[in-house]
């Protein structure tokens, strides 16, 4: 026992460093020496309060040359009226596509698909985001920048959660999606996150996405899946990381979220997935063997939970130079009480990373934005039942 929680307080303080490593030359500026035209695709149900925030954060991109695309699943989504008032605001720079109810695929896919009709060949750059994150001003700029540089195929980031309720399952959720994120990216493991994803128009085309998803239920694994078997590259820049605030009804929620997106791993990146399944198995399994160890009064084990404890305080403090490099003083505040207690939560997060991957092994149906479905494959979904759009 005490080899094995040697071993695995050794990739404890390995984790610490990756995630000092990951601030360095943190939150440089970028500059482009040109500015192509782009295209940004929003996929979007229902009007919720981050979506008015993220359309404040959108219109205020310092970037000189984008229109958006807004594609709902029908005409009168509540949604729309928003859009049309900044449509109005921006008269040419906003349009809207309707894709109506999805049959046997993703409703977000169905309307990622209807989207992607409006793109012309004036589109030098698409992009994708999700409706409720919060991008900093040079957002766009910095997905554009790797693309210019001929070096990379697509463009993406990852999000930085931030919770808004207060509530413990939040707490813990950020620190379970903080484990993931905040480590430096490799190109052979990145994946495409369908909140920020740019890429040439000509890479969109050759990829044929308004085929190749239908019947899909996930947009962005599908993509990163599809991205790999044709050799793209994908890189995935630290700065890429923009707010997610986020409240929570409790663990079921936290686990429903966590279960569905491994569920996706698992069934569009196989190979990801059970690296990560392997991953969270053996961090969770070190803190319960060390904290098992420490109640039957071991010294070694005891000894080795308050290194881990330790170390844990060491990666959190990593944790807030990201957020001040990135945000400053707001962010700090913002994520003032989280970085508090990321650090007790960190064994609780393992756990039940772990716990989920178990679970998603076994994984067919999940219930996302008032849609339940079910999946056999990466491109055989069906609808199983809806819930009314508030």
């Amino acid at each position: 026992m005490t080899a094995f929680l040697i071993i695995w307080l050794s990739t404890q303080a390995v984790s610490v460093v990756l995630v000092w490593i990951f601030t360095i030359g943190l939150g440089r500026p970028v500059h482009l020496r040109e500015t192509p035209r782009v295209a940004v695709i929003v996929a979007v149900k229902g009007h919720h309060e981050e979506f008015d925030r993220f359309l404040e954060h959108l219109f205020a991109q310092d970037y000189p040359f984008f229109r958006v695309i807004f594609a709902v699943e029908a005409p009168d989504d509540p949604a729309v009226v928003p859009i049309e008032a900044w449509s109005a605001k921006y008269p040419g720079r906003v349009s809207l596509a309707v894709a109506g109810l999805s049959q046997d695929e993703g409703q977000k896919v169905a309307n990622l698909r209807a989207a992607l009709a409006q793109i012309t060949d004036a589109d030098e750059i698409v992009v994708f985001t999700d409706s409720d994150i919060r991008p900093l001003r040079d957002w766009l700029a910095r997905l554009v920048a790797p693309l210019l540089c001929k070096e990379m195929d697509i463009v993406s980031g990852f999000a930085w959660l931030v919770v808004k309720d207060q509530s413990l399952s939040s707490f813990v959720m950020a620190s379970m999606a903080a484990t993931m994120i905040t480590v430096p990216r490799l190109p052979f493991l990145n994946a495409a996150w369908g909140g920020s994803i740019a890429m040439w128009n000509g890479r969109l085309k050759s990829l044929d996405l308004v085929r190749a998803w239908r019947g899909s239920l996930c947009d962005d694994l599908h993509l990163t899946a599809l991205a790999q078997r044709a050799g793209l590259r994908i890189a995935a820049p630290r700065e890429i990381l923009p707010r997610l605030f986020v409240s929570t009804r409790g663990f079921d929620e936290v686990a429903s979220d966590a279960l569905r997106w491994l569920m996706f791993f698992r069934i569009y990146t196989p190979a990801t997935f059970y690296l990560a399944w392997v991953g969270t198995t053996f961090a969770a399994a070190g803190w319960v063997v060390a904290l098992f160890g420490a109640l039957a009064m071991q010294t070694a084990p005891l000894g080795i939970l308050i290194a881990a404890f330790a170390l844990a305080f060491l990666r959190t403090a990593g944790r807030r130079v990201i957020v001040a490099r990135l945000w400053g003083g707001p962010g700090l505040e913002d994520n003032r009480l989280f970085l508090r207690l990321d650090p007790f939560l960190t064994p609780v997060a393992a756990v039940l990373n772990a716990i989920c991957g178990w679970a998603a092994l076994f994984m067919r149906r999940t219930t996302w934005a008032g849609i339940t479905y079910e999946i056999s494959g990466p491109t055989q979904v069906k609808v199983l039942a809806r819930r009314p759009t508030m």
